[in-house]
């Protein structure tokens, strides 16, 4: 059977699609469902008391002084639909798509859209669903090259439905995407389905915007996240910007496949379980018998969880599940991330995390917090549960943070850089690194093909390894990427 739309339905999709530009605004911050503006708030009030006439005009007064506003753009439709105006309905949704509406997946589930689905304009926008987003893709690079200019390399990741923008180098690209088909494999054989490139239904293009660090701080204090953010995903604007190329850019884009999860099922994770497997791809660990080839490893969070548990402020796992979003995020942000991430390695090192998982989505209406998905998959619960908790996290090894007198070293001293290594600053004489033709200013990328994109990850790599042992450095040095074979030594605690 054709299920192409047909020549009335393909030109009402054309004039959709003209007006389907990506709304890319800085430096003013987008309205989210997460973070809704105080003068929407009464607007969806009415609408959910079903006080359809008086939400439209609420809608209507505050997107005059907030046309990119999203949520509100979709309430005005719903309002309009059901106080009996379809056709006004239909220029509102037509309207919303233009401002970078493409939750097409909340049209489907969306009974009270109900007054509008036999209209043909409804009908042509989701028989163009797949055009209609990739006709926005388009507008969303085409901006993101006016917006950066030739120091940007833009490409497509058709498989992901990502569009990257980036001011690193092409080969320092190279290794993002690199580190972002790992998330995906280990993400995709462990909590969510792969993608099907023949589903008519798609989720939408992702932007990921890898600026320089300086942009990077200047998008932060405009959008208002402060600039010691590592990164951050708009799922109204479907931005993903990453400070680094490593575990930040990992962190966020696990949101972006989980936001795709609860888009299409139209349920809103707590922080615990968003944030908490965020920041499990934060540190990873090589494993050939691993989905995606990698592992989560033990982090600096989760040794700030074994610090509470030792002075008595762990809380009780019942207690993070029940946080709510502010609670979590404003109130001990650093702990509350440290034990949620704690909890997630916990199930995963008990081979649990999938079925954890699945769970939370199978008893979302009974039990949104997860608590009871928790429970379930671990068969404990009660005083029991946070025993053996508390017991995995005692037995827990602490990460390495720094190298420590005798642990081995590269015997050079490096920086932190700007997101896709450490940087060598200093190369003491005799050291083995000079004769294997390291370099001062040099990027570590690499040890023994182990991206090495913090400090830390270069720590972790160097703590699994001895004084004597020789490895492989991958650096880069301006646009040339070369290898060395460096003998380590002992690190003296300089």
């Amino acid at each position: 059977m054709d299920r192409r739309p047909g020549r009335g339905a393909r030109a009402m999709i054309r004039r959709v699609a003209i007006a389907a530009v990506c709304a890319m605004m800085w430096p003013a911050p987008p309205a989210t469902a997460q973070t809704a503006p105080e003068w929407r708030a009464p607007a969806d009030d009415l609408l959910a008391q079903g006080r359809w006439v008086q939400a439209a005009d609420a809608y209507r007064a505050g997107l005059g002084s907030h046309p990119n506003d999203l949520e509100a753009r979709y309430g005005l439709v719903v309002a309009l639909a059901q106080s009996g105006e379809p056709d006004a309905a239909v220029e509102a949704l037509v309207a919303a798509i233009g401002s970078g509406f493409v939750d097409f997946h909340r049209l489907l589930r969306d009974s009270r859209l109900a007054p509008i689905r036999d209209r043909p304009q409804y009908r042509a926008i989701l028989a163009g669903w797949r055009e209609l987003l990739d006709a926005r893709a388009e507008r969303n690079e085409a901006a993101l090259r006016r917006l950066f200019g030739a120091g940007h390399v833009v490409e497509r990741d058709a498989r992901l439905r990502l569009i990257y923008s980036s001011a690193w180098r092409t080969e320092s690209l190279a290794l993002a995407r690199r580190e972002i088909d790992a998330v995906a494999g280990w993400a995709f054989g462990t909590l969510f389905d792969e993608p099907d490139p023949g589903d008519p239904h798609p989720d939408p293009w992702v932007s990921v915007i890898l600026p320089t660090p300086e942009r990077f701080t200047q998008m932060m204090m405009a959008l208002g996240a402060g600039a010691n953010v590592g990164g951050i995903y708009d799922q109204d604007r479907l931005q993903l910007i990453g400070r680094d190329i490593g575990p930040s850019l990992r962190h966020e884009f696990l949101h972006v496949l989980h936001w795709r999860l609860l888009a299409r099922t139209g349920q809103r994770h707590p922080d615990w379980i968003m944030e908490g497997l965020g920041a499990l791809v934060e540190d990873l660990d090589p494993d050939p018998d691993a989905p995606g080839g990698v592992r989560p490893a033990p982090s600096w969070r989760t040794n700030i969880a074994k610090q509470l548990m030792k002075v008595g402020a762990l809380p009780r796992l019942d207690e993070l599940a029940a946080m709510d979003r502010e609670t979590f995020r404003t109130r001990r942000p650093n702990a509350n991330y440290a034990v949620a991430r704690a909890v997630m390695l916990f199930l995963d090192q008990r081979g649990e995390l999938a079925p954890f998982f699945r769970r939370c989505v199978e008893s979302y209406d009974a039990d949104p917090s997860g608590l009871a998905a928790l429970r379930d998959a671990t068969g404990l619960g009660g005083p029991a549960l946070d025993e053996a908790f508390r017991a995995w996290l005692a037995d827990l090894p602490e990460a390495p943070e720094e190298l420590a007198p005798g642990m081995a070293s590269l015997g050079v001293t490096v920086g932190a850089g700007r997101g896709d290594g450490p940087v060598i600053e200093e190369i003491p004489p005799g050291s083995p690194a000079r004769g294997a033709g390291l370099r001062l200013g040099d990027v570590i990328l690499a040890v023994d093909g182990r991206s090495t994109r913090t400090i830390l990850d270069l720590v972790r790599v160097l703590s699994q390894r001895s004084p004597g042992q020789a490895v492989t450095v991958t650096a880069r040095r301006g646009r040339r990427v070369l290898d060395a074979r460096v003998t380590l030594v002992e690190f003296d605690g300089g």
